[in-house]
């Protein structure tokens, strides 16, 4: 970003540049958005200055913020007052939020889907979709990425896009099928987050895993590899697939993945 020249041709200030815009969705609800928002949001501040934005109607995050009353340290909420509702999502995006944090977390509704979905890529720069163990789960997160490959709105702006497995054994056949799916279509997944209380134990205290007395090498380590991915993502430029091209794929994979072919999302026109 130009660097603003004051009134002094001397004295010079360097623009804060744009925060990064992370966006936590998946339309299947209870895939664990809010436990990746607010561990991303925990493990992000540490080093980081964070801002939520919370989007869903329940308010879980929102919640979970205010439950941290003197927890160091502080995270801004921008989120939308609960009569705004959804049709507010672009406040969060605005420049002057931007500039005030150098993260921006945005946890998201079930059943997200256009126009609501469009309206948060248009400002999006990552976008984290959480995946739970069951067929159900990978089913509906299969639909979700179908429809978002082909949306225009990505394909005139692609964000890029990474999976955390939640909750999942890697050893399963389910775990595998969806693996092989994603890296068809160059989705990386992340990493896998194991199945523990900790993480409902740290919501129900307001924390992060992180920031819990106890703490485990291996959760650390999952975080760890979900900064260093979405370091790495920022300093890379996002591609779509060519649209015939993500239309194969998608059907193919579909069909080895869940023994069925997905039909093209209705609100998806060529």
């Amino acid at each position: 970003m130009d660097d603003e020249i004051l009134s002094k041709p001397s004295v010079r200030v360097i623009s804060r540049p744009q925060a990064t815009r992370i966006m936590v969705a998946n339309a299947k609800g209870g895939v664990g958005k809010t436990t990746v928002t607010t561990n991303l949001i925990t493990h992000l501040s540490e080093q980081h200055s964070v801002g939520l934005i919370d989007l869903d109607p329940q308010h879980s995050a929102s919640y979970w913020l205010q439950m941290r009353d003197e927890i160091k340290p502080t995270v801004t909420n921008y989120s939308p007052k609960s009569n705004e509702g959804a049709n507010h999502t672009r406040s969060w995006m605005k420049h002057k939020v931007g500039r005030e944090v150098r993260y921006l977390v945005c946890d998201t509704p079930a059943g997200l889907q256009s126009p609501d979905l469009d309206r948060l890529l248009v400002d999006a720069d990552i976008l984290l979709i959480p995946v739970a163990p069951s067929q159900i789960d990978i089913h509906a997160t299969a639909g979700f990425v179908q429809q978002l490959l082909l949306n225009p709105q990505y394909r005139a702006k692609p964000v890029r896009l990474g999976v955390i497995m939640n909750r999942v054994k890697r050893n399963t056949l389910s775990f595998q099928k969806l693996t092989r799916f994603l890296s068809s279509l160059k989705i990386p997944v992340i990493t896998a987050l194991r199945d523990t209380q900790n993480y409902l134990k740290a919501v129900e205290e307001g924390r992060g895993i992180n920031e819990m007395t106890k703490r485990y090498d291996s959760d650390i380590a999952d975080w760890q590899r979900i900064l260093a991915w979405i370091n790495k993502a920022e300093r890379q430029q996002a591609v779509a697939m060519e649209r015939k091209q993500a239309r194969e794929t998608l059907a193919q994979g579909s069909e080895q993945l869940l023994s069925k072919n997905i039909p093209p999302a209705e609100a998806v026109k060529d």
